[in-house]
């Protein structure tokens, strides 16, 4: 089961004109292994597109983490230094820069999949990778 994509997913998200209520994504270090789920939506403000950014913070929970202009995650104008912002920050930059071949060599990015046992959806990239999740590989 192969739910990795290019990131080059991630630039129709960046350059869309419409309206959205936001995509679930996992990006996963190749070098690290640290992975991060996000949602991201596009919502059109007085005439201009703005990228917001979530993060998820428990099952299926997402926490807003602001919105991403001139390379960072902002919030009131303000950068957000998080991890997980800057991590999404870094990752953007080089969508916004066309680097789709360097970021597919550094990271993994995955849509969210379903637990071949209980059908619940995936959010980790480790149960994404195997298919399972949590709960369910453990009894």
């Amino acid at each position: 089961m192969n739910h990795k994509i290019s990131s080059t997913a991630l630039a129709s998200v960046l350059n869309n004109d419409k309206n959205n209520s936001g995509a679930d994504f996992t990006l996963k270090s190749i070098s690290t292994g640290k992975d991060y789920t996000y949602k991201i939506a596009r919502k059109e403000f007085k005439g201009k597109f703005y990228t917001h950014v979530s993060v998820e913070v428990g099952y299926l929970q997402f926490q807003y983490l602001g919105t991403y202009f001139a390379g960072a995650i902002r919030r009131k104008g303000a950068p957000i230094t998080t991890p997980s912002a800057s991590a999404i920050a870094y990752v953007l930059g080089k969508v916004e820069d066309r680097k789709f071949a360097f970021l597919d060599e550094k990271m993994d990015l995955m849509h969210k999949g379903s637990c071949l046992v209980c059908g619940k959806a995936l959010t980790d990239a480790q149960s994404i990778e195997l298919g399972l999740g949590p709960i369910c590989r453990h009894k």
